[in-house]
């Protein structure tokens, strides 16, 4: 399923914008900006007509990133993008980070929760719904471009980028359950980026620090990234994100002894030679983040910046403003073709008319986006949105392991139970969320005690010689996505709770994860593993009720959790 062509009013207009653009509108069209990051107050409308007339950007990125929380209103969003729309000569494109649902980036919509729990529930129309329900709460919000779905592999249990950002560490289910999450947000009216090309997940090291290796042979990369990407753009995905990611196959000497890796968003092989012509993908192309340490180590700005356009990008995410100057000066002097530039404003011209975005009513409003009430769509359609969250979560709750039989517990035994907390990884670094599980466990009128320092380590084991004993004891672990610790994994004080609980001689812990699914590398001895994905708050509910047999465990594990010596090399997955 191609793209279909445009109409012939939508071709015309296409070609229309594209000669009556100076070039400095040209140039406009092929940076994303970061709405967060203006230099005035973001409902100035004197002062956002004089940066448009300065700055002609072609679109915003709006919203909480995902590297840090969602915010905002969506009602403001909506009016905010409404009226940039009605200030600028030519339709504008917002992007968010749509990863999860729309609550990911806007704090008063549904946040689903991540796609490992709907890697975990493997259904395909639950993949279709997810992808439905992200693009009209979206678009009600003003966004037209999802800087999602996540086509990466988790195939290094040690990788801190994807971890639940992904749909597992099979390159079949990945394909089946992205191209169904995309085709529900395109045929909603929200383009899908799929992202990181060439892939993620194979990395130990995170790309928002450093450049880093996608270490597969070319053989191995066909069979899973390669899998992956020809069914999304087979299936007619609109937009990649290329991520600061080296493929050494394909880039000689990348990585080699002396040299620098040679990330996507430079490499024209990866983007041109790989993404274009050989898998034939013949949509825009948007670059990740321009200010991650991955991009920054290739050169200086202006070299950096000339060579992720010359590459094959068509759109290159917040590269500051002295990207229109670079540009300028690369085009005058020949260093970049205006042919090669025109053919990306095109490109980003189609994919605006596909969307509507060209149509919009007078003032900028936006006549595909459904209506807001109390900052939520309609009241039946905001029910069916929180609905199928709800029932994602009750599908994804995966029992890992259960060697004796302890799951489920019986409520009518257990009246005490121990907590012992592993969100805390430095000192006064806490995630409050873990507060929802215990809030659910004292709702059932349980005692809960809480072990959450760890010095001296041998607290656990001084109260069970006072005599305390615990009718449950829990592990529960939550680190969130980067936290900037280029780790997915217990440090710090939540690494201490694993050496203290061993110091235990009467308790037999059971371990929740409501972050890695790999949480058995670390804490080998567990007989008890349920992974949960996520702290999304019906999930935390409903694993409390599976916990205590009220509910089914219905989640298959999305990786191979219980990873043998020599499954992994250097914590790779070896293809076979």
């Amino acid at each position: 399923m191609m793209q279909k062509p445009l109409s012939k009013e939508e071709q015309e207009w296409v070609e229309d914008t594209l000669e009556a653009m100076s070039l400095r509108e040209l140039i406009g069209q092929t940076m994303q900006d970061h709405a967060g990051r203006l230099p005035f107050k973001g409902d100035d409308e004197a002062g956002l007509r004089r940066y448009l007339e300065q700055y002609p950007v072609g679109s915003f990125f709006i919203g909480g990133e995902v590297i840090q929380k969602a915010a905002g209103k969506a009602e403001d969003y909506r009016d905010w993008a409404g009226m940039l729309q009605g200030i600028s000569r030519f339709p504008l494109l917002f992007s968010g980070d749509l990863e999860f649902g729309a609550g990911s980036a806007v704090r008063s919509l549904t946040a689903f929760p991540p796609l490992l729990a709907l890697a975990a529930a493997d259904d395909e129309d639950l993949a279709y719904e997810y992808g439905k329900y992200t693009a009209l709460e979206g678009r009600a919000a003003g966004f037209t471009w999802a800087l999602a779905p996540g086509t990466d592999l988790l195939l290094n249990w040690m990788n801190p980028v994807i971890t639940t950002r992904c749909l597992g560490d099979e390159a079949g289910r990945a394909a089946r359950l992205a191209a169904a999450v995309m085709r529900g947000m395109q045929e909603h009216g929200l383009a899908a980026c799929a992202k990181h090309f060439p892939g993620d997940g194979v990395d130990y090291r995170d790309q928002h620090i450093i450049t880093t290796i996608n270490s597969l042979s070319e053989e191995e990369w066909f069979a899973t990234y390669g899998q992956v990407a020809g069914e999304m753009i087979s299936q007619g995905v609109m937009s990649y994100m290329t991520g600061h990611i080296a493929l050494p196959w394909i880039e000689d000497g990348a990585g080699g002894a002396g040299s620098k890796p040679v990330p996507a968003t430079v490499s024209e092989r990866i983007t041109t030679g790989l993404l274009r012509e050989r898998l034939g993908f013949d949509g825009v192309v948007l670059s990740d983040a321009l200010d991650m340490g991955g991009f920054l180590s290739w050169g200086d700005y202006t070299q950096r910046i000339i060579d992720c356009f010359n590459c094959g990008t068509d759109v290159l995410l917040w590269p500051g403003v002295r990207y229109f100057a670079v540009m300028e000066q690369a085009v005058e002097d020949g260093r970049v073709s205006r042919e090669r530039l025109k053919a990306s404003v095109r490109r980003i011209l189609e994919l605006k008319a596909r969307l509507g975005v060209h149509a919009a009513r007078a003032g900028g409003a936006d006549g595909r986006a459904l209506p807001l009430l109390d900052d939520k769509l309609p009241p039946g359609l905001d029910r069916q949105v929180r609905q199928f969250s709800r029932e994602l979560a009750g599908r994804c709750i995966t029992l890992v392991r259960n060697r004796t039989g302890q799951l489920p517990l019986n409520p009518q035994e257990v009246r005490r139970v121990l907590v012992i907390m592993m969100n805390k990884v430095t000192e006064g670094r806490r995630y409050e969320r873990m507060n929802l599980f215990v809030e659910q466990l004292k709702a059932r009128g349980l005692a809960v005690d809480i072990l959450d320092e760890f010095e001296p380590l041998t607290t656990l084991r001084q109260w069970e010689l006072s005599g305390v004993r615990w009718d449950a004891a829990f592990a529960p672990y939550f680190l969130p996505l980067h936290g900037m610790m280029n780790t997915a994994r217990p440090v710090g004080e939540a690494a201490k709770a694993i050496w203290a609980m061993q110091q235990a001689e009467t308790v037999r812990p059971i371990g929740i994860s409501f972050a890695t699914p790999y949480l058995l590398q670390d804490i080998p001895f567990l007989d008890t593993l349920v992974n949960a994905y996520s702290l999304h708050e019906d999930t935390v509910e409903l694993t409390v009720k599976a916990l205590f047999g009220e509910i089914p465990f219905q989640g298959s594990s999305p990786v191979k959790a219980e990873i043998q010596a020599g499954d992994y090399g250097s914590g790779r997955l070896q293809m076979s």
